[in-house]
């Protein structure tokens, strides 16, 4: 083997070492993005008023709530718009793969889903109402993803608690 072999053969190696090593490093950096834009909407989900409103929602409506009920009382009104457009927001967040499905189903995924059960005739009536579909367009979107959403361990029905009892750190 003479020279210009052994440097042709150093270079292809050293080419496809930049190469792996160029690979992980993006890898490493889409997972340091998606973990800054999951924190990102657990910062603006779990605010104190969200909670609030979230807490309201969920204890003064029920499932399938009319219109009527849902506009009967101006908190509750309020309530459903603020946490609408929240969701609208991390819906389409998804959407463009900014956060992970997975990260918002294991993070808000279940208040997602009751919150959206109340609320489906509401949104409904919005549109007719309005004339235009996109109200809480990417809400509802997000919500079915999650609905439909598989590799989640948790569910309605099982909680973290259960779904994760064997983890070790």
């Amino acid at each position: 083997m003479d020279l210009s072999t052994v440097a042709n053969i150093a270079t292809a190696l050293t080419v496809l070492t930049a190469v792996i090593f160029g690979l992980i490093e993006a890898r490493h950096l889409r997972r340091d993005r998606e973990e800054r834009a999951a924190l990102e909407a657990v910062h603006a989900m779990l605010t104190p008023a969200y909670m609030e409103f979230f807490l309201l929602i969920q204890t003064t409506l029920p499932e399938n709530a009319s219109p009527a009920e849902v506009e009967s009382k101006p908190d509750t009104l309020r309530a459903v718009r603020s946490i609408g457009l929240v969701i609208e927001g991390l819906g389409y967040s998804v959407f463009e793969r900014i956060v992970p499905l997975r990260i918002v189903d294991n993070l808000v995924g279940g208040n997602i889903r009751i919150i959206w059960r109340k609320l489906r005739r509401y949104v409904e009536f919005e549109r007719e109402r309005s004339g235009s579909q996109k109200t809480f367009e990417w809400f509802q979107w997000l919500a079915e993803q999650l609905e439909r959403y598989e590799e989640g361990k948790t569910s309605l029905q099982i909680g973290a608690h259960e779904a994760y009892r064997d983890w070790k750190a």
